[in-house]
């Protein structure tokens, strides 16, 4: 079953992984700008001397596979140019659209294996299940035969046992009957009265102790709550200082707990990046060995994730 759970856990990541990774592209970034600066794509059309169909195109990641790579390059250049973004980002953000589009036809084909996998084992699993229960209905089975023959052959003995023991009762009622003489009823109530005042003298007796106690253990578990919800408050911040130091070309993409996206895009070689948002932190990078990560002030353990693929996560990590 841990194979199953396994398997179902790396095709949800998959298909989150496929989500994001057709989230950011050249169209976006150059669509935001276009945006901030107040142009329209007929703007654009006319500044560029594109037709809107092109621009519209363009600012969806829709490039037409006919043409070289060097058109489309070249009007994702003039397009940045004019809208004031960083061509080389651009560009770089052109080129990952191919990278993920592969490595996205990798994951679903893991996907799709693992898929199949989960469905073999669920059959084999249910087959064991099948097996056990049909194991388990003849013992029952033998149990209750071998219980059945048993009571039959020692019933005559065990009426005979009964037949005794209501014989040697009855004998014992009118022995005693006839050497003790009945007690009044005055004796009995008075009896009576004497056990009902000892048992409510030692109720009022426990009772403020029991009290006590329980007052005690109430305050203690009020105390360690309090304690508890302070140490947690005091461990992530509200708001959250992440620095990213990149020894390479990485793409991210980073989400704060409202939603609001505080980083996107292709990042530099040797690119210093200083980030605050309220904690977690969703954060997505295409390749995670080309990252150095300070949240809070403490370094975070990259080691645990693959070399080379695009990985999704969130600070901080439930290990920390």
């Amino acid at each position: 079953m841990n194979k199953e759970a396994l398997t179902v856990a790396s095709t949800k990541q998959v298909d989150e992984l496929c989500e994001d990774i057709e989230v950011v592209g050249p169209g976006l970034m150059l669509s935001e700008a276009r945006k901030k600066l107040s142009l329209s794509v007929e703007d654009v059309s006319e500044k560029l001397n594109f037709k809107r169909n092109v621009v519209n195109n363009i600012e969806q990641d829709i490039f037409d596979q006919s043409l070289p790579a060097t058109f489309n390059r070249g009007y994702l250049r003039n397009y940045a140019k004019l809208v004031a973004v960083d061509i080389d980002e651009v560009l770089s953000a052109y080129d990952m659209l191919g990278i993920a589009e592969i490595q996205r036809s990798e994951m679903q084909s893991f996907s799709n294996l693992t898929v199949k996998q989960a469905e073999h084992s669920r059959l084999m699993w249910f087959s064991y299940l099948i097996a056990a229960l049909l194991v388990g209905l003849m013992v029952l089975w033998w149990l209750q035969e071998s219980k059945l023959s048993v009571n039959l052959f020692d019933k005559p003995k065990q009426e005979q046992q009964i037949s005794d023991n209501v014989s040697d009762i009855a004998d014992v009622n009118v022995a005693k009957k006839s050497v003790e003489a009945p007690e009044s009823p005055k004796a009995e109530a008075t009896e009576l009265d004497d056990i009902t005042k000892a048992t409510s003298s030692v109720q009022k007796d426990l009772k403020p102790a029991i009290s006590e106690q329980n007052l005690d253990a109430v305050l203690e578990n009020q105390i360690e709550t309090k304690a508890k919800a302070k140490a947690k408050t005091e461990l992530v911040p509200e708001i959250s200082t992440v620095v990213f130091t990149f020894s390479g070309d990485c793409w991210v993409n980073i989400y704060d707990a409202t939603g609001e996206r505080i980083a996107w895009g292709v990042k530099k070689s040797g690119y210093v990046m200083t980030i605050s948002g309220k904690a977690p932190l969703k954060v997505t990078l295409g390749k995670p060995e080309l990252a150095a990560i300070a949240f809070n002030g403490k370094q975070v353990d990259m080691s645990s994730f693959s070399v080379g693929n695009i990985t999704k996560f969130t600070l901080p990590l439930s290990s920390q």
